[in-house]
C-alpha cells in the first residue's frame, strides 16, 4: 500500500511538471510557407499560435530586417526597424492578457539570390529570424520557379550546421517541406541555403541599394565637407563688442558684404539713400511705393552705390517699386559679385562648392530615408533617388537660414523651418529618425559655417565684427540709453531704421523705445501725420518694404519661381 502511495505521490508532481512547462509562455507552432519568385523576391505567409500565461509588456516578432509588405491578420503594418531586424508589435492582439492567440504575418522579401564561394547562384531564406521564447513546433514550406536540383542546407543560432539533424526535409518538383523534430530554443534562427541553377532566375534584378552603405559614404563626405572648411574657408566670428553705429563705409544696403560676403540688397539701399536725402519715400493709400529723385549723387559714395543709383532713375525722377522693371533691377544687384578684395583673403575656397558637397551629404541622408520608406521593396531605388534629389535641393535651402536670420525677409526662414520638420517627420515615419536628425543638422551647421565663411582680413573681420555689434546693440538697446541718445540726436530711430530692417531688428529696436516720441520721418511721406512713436513708424515702413517688389528668394524658392511663373 505504501508502495501505491509513492508512486501516486511521483505520478502527480511529474504531472505537476508537465502542467507547469505546458504553461510556459511559449509558440505551440509556426506553420511557414514561402513562394520564390523568378526575380528572386519572395512572399512570406506565418501562421503562429501562441501560448501566455502571463501577459507580456511590449510583446514583438521579429521579421528580417527588409521585409516589406507586411500585414498582421489582414491588416498593413510597418514595424520598427532595430538592429538589423524588423519587429511588429503584438500588443493590439497578443500579450495584454493571458491565454493562446493566432496570429497570420505576410510579408515580402527583395531579391535573395546571392553567390557562393564558387560563384553559383544561392538562394538564402530566413524561416526564423529570433522569437523571445521557444518553438514547440515548426513546419515549413518553400516553392520555387524551377525544379529543384541541389540539397537544401539549414543552419541556426545556437546549433549552426548542426540543427540539420534535427530537422526533417523534403524535397519534391520544385517544392521543399519540413519541419522541426525537436522543440527549438527561445530567440532561435534558421536560414535555409539553397544552390539554384543559372536559369532559373531572370539574370537582370532589380537592384536593392544598401542604407549602410549610403551611412558610410555619408559619413566620408561628411569629413570632406568639414576638412574643406577648416582649410579653405576657415572663420571664426569675433564676439561682437556692443555699438551704436554701423560699420565704416557700409550703408545698410550693403550690410549682407560685410556680414556675409554677399551682394548688395537694393531695397536697403534705397533706405540709406532716402536717409542720406537722395530720394524721398512715397507710400500711397493704396500700398504702392514711388520713389523721388531729390538731387543726383556725387563721389561722395561709392561708384557702384552711384552705378546703381543711375540704374535705378536713369531719365526719371520718380520709380514705381511695384513695377517688373524694379524687380529685375533688384535680381540684378543681387547677381553682381561685390568687390569683396579689402575683406577676404584672395587664396580663400569657394563657399559655393562648399555648399553643394553639404547638400550632397543632405542628399545621401535622404536616400537613406528613402531606402527605410520603401522597405526593401523591389524597386527600392526609385523612392532613395526621388528624396535624395528632393534632400539635395532643400537642403540647399535650409543652409540659408543664418542669411534668413539677419535679414528683413522671413519667409525663407519660415519655410526652412517648414522643410526641417518635413524631413525629422520622415524621418519618423521612415523608422530611422537618426537619419532626418543628421539631414536637418547637417544644413544647419553647413548653413552656419558657410554664412561666416571665408578667409577674412583684418578689415573684414572688423567690419563683420562691427557689424555683429550693432545687430546686438539695436535688439537690446536699453531704454534709458536710447532717451539720451535722442535728446541729442531725435532722429536717431529714422537714422537708424535702415540698418535695423537691414538685420533683421526693426521690430525688437522700435520696441525699445516704448513710448518715447521719435517725430516724423525725414524722408517718408504721403503717410499718417500722426504717427510720433517707433513702434508706428515701424508699422509704417514694414508696409513700405511690403509694397516693394519682392525681394528675390534664394535656394529651392528662385528654381520653383523660374519654371512656374
Amino acid at each position: 500500500m505504501r508502495r501505491i502511495f509513492v508512486f501516486i505521490a511521483l505520478l502527480c508532481l511529474v504531472c505537476g511538471l508537465f502542467v507547469s512547462a505546458n504553461a510556459a509562455n511559449a509558440a505551440e507552432s509556426i506553420q511557414g510557407s514561402a513562394t520564390v519568385y523568378d526575380n528572386g523576391g519572395c512572399n512570406i505567409t506565418l501562421t503562429v499560435s501562441l501560448h501566455l500565461d502571463q501577459p507580456v509588456d511590449g510583446l514583438k516578432f521579429p521579421l528580417p530586417g527588409n521585409a516589406y509588405k507586411i500585414t498582421l491578420n489582414g491588416k498593413n503594418i510597418r514595424g520598427r526597424l532595430e538592429n538589423g531586424l524588423r519587429y511588429i508589435d503584438l500588443s493590439d492582439i497578443a500579450g495584454r492578457t493571458a491565454g493562446n492567440f493566432t496570429l497570420t504575418l505576410n510579408y515580402s522579401l527583395p531579391n535573395m539570390i546571392t553567390t557562393d564561394k564558387a560563384g553559383q547562384p544561392e538562394l538564402q531564406l530566413p524561416l526564423l529570424s529570433g522569437f523571445a521564447y521557444p518553438v514547440q513546433k515548426l513546419d515549413f514550406s518553400v516553392m520555387l520557379p524551377g525544379p529543384i536540383t541541389a540539397k537544401p542546407a539549414f543552419s541556426s543560432g545556437y546549433h549552426q550546421a548542426n540543427i540539420e539533424k534535427d530537422l526533417s526535409v523534403a524535397t519534391a518538383g520544385n517544392m521543399i517541406t519540413g519541419q522541426a523534430l525537436t522543440e527549438l530554443k527561445d530567440h532561435e534562427t534558421l536560414l535555409m541555403k539553397l544552390s539554384v541553377p543559372a536559369g532559373m532566375f531572370r539574370q537582370t534584378r532589380d537592384f536593392v541599394p544598401d542604407s549602410q552603405n549610403l551611412t558610410l559614404i555619408a559619413g566620408i563626405l561628411s569629413l570632406v565637407v568639414g576638412a574643406y572648411w577648416l582649410i579653405f574657408l576657415r572663420n571664426f566670428p569675433l564676439w561682437p563688442k556692443s555699438r551704436a553705429t554701423p560699420p565704416d563705409g557700409f550703408d545698410a544696403g550693403e550690410l549682407g558684404s560685410a556680414l556675409f560676403l554677399k551682394s548688395c540688397d537694393l531695397n536697403m539701399m534705397v533706405f540709406s539713400w532716402a536717409q542720406l536725402g537722395y530720394l524721398l519715400i512715397e507710400l500711397k493709400r493704396n500700398g504702392k511705393v514711388i520713389l523721388h529723385r531729390q538731387m543726383e549723387m556725387g563721389n561722395e559714395r561709392s561708384s557702384q552705390e552711384q552705378r546703381y543709383f543711375k540704374l535705378l532713375f536713369g531719365a526719371r525722377n520718380a520709380v514705381d517699386t511695384g513695377t517688373q522693371r524694379y524687380a529685375d533691377l533688384c535680381h540684378k544687384v543681387e547677381r553682381t559679385k561685390p568687390n569683396l578684395s579689402s575683406l577676404v583673403h584672395q587664396k580663400s575656397g569657394n563657399r559655393m562648392i562648399f555648399r553643394v558637397l553639404g547638400a550632397v551629404v543632405g542628399a545621401l541622408w535622404g536616400g537613406v530615408i528613402g531606402l527605410h520608406l520603401s522597405s526593401g521593396a523591389g524597386l527600392q531605388w526609385v523612392p532613395a533617388v526621388l528624396l535624395g534629389a528632393l534632400a539635395f535641393l532643400t537642403g540647399y535651402h535650409i543652409q540659408g537660414w543664418v542669411f534668413s536670420l539677419l535679414s528683413p525677409y522671413k519667409h525663407p526662414l519660415r519655410l526652412t523651418l517648414t522643410l526641417c520638420a518635413g524631413w525629422l517627420v520622415l524621418g519618423y515615419g521612415s523608422g530611422n529618425l537618426l537619419a532626418g536628425l543628421w539631414l536637418v543638422l547637417g544644413q544647419l551647421i553647413v548653413g552656419l559655417l558657410a554664412a561666416f565663411g571665408g578667409r577674412r582680413t583684418t578689415a573684414g573681420k572688423q567690419a563683420q565684427a562691427e557689424a555683429l555689434g550693432l545687430w546686438r546693440y539695436l535688439q537690446a538697446v536699453p531704454p534709458e540709453e536710447l532717451r539720451q541718445i535722442c535728446q541729442s540726436n531725435p532722429e536717431y530711430f529714422h537714422q537708424m531704421a535702415g540698418f535695423a530692417m537691414a538685420l533683421g531688428v526693426h521690430k525688437r529696436f522700435a520696441r525699445r523705445f516704448g513710448k518715447l516720441e521719435v517725430g516724423t520721418c525725414p524722408y517718408l511721406y504721403g503717410v499718417s501725420e500722426k504717427a510720433v512713436y517707433a513702434y508706428q513708424w515701424y508699422g509704417i515702413t514694414h508696409r513700405v518694404l511690403r509694397g516693394m517688389k519682392p525681394h528675390p528668394r534664394a535656394g529651392i524658392d528662385s528654381i520653383l519661381r523660374k519654371y512656374l511663373r
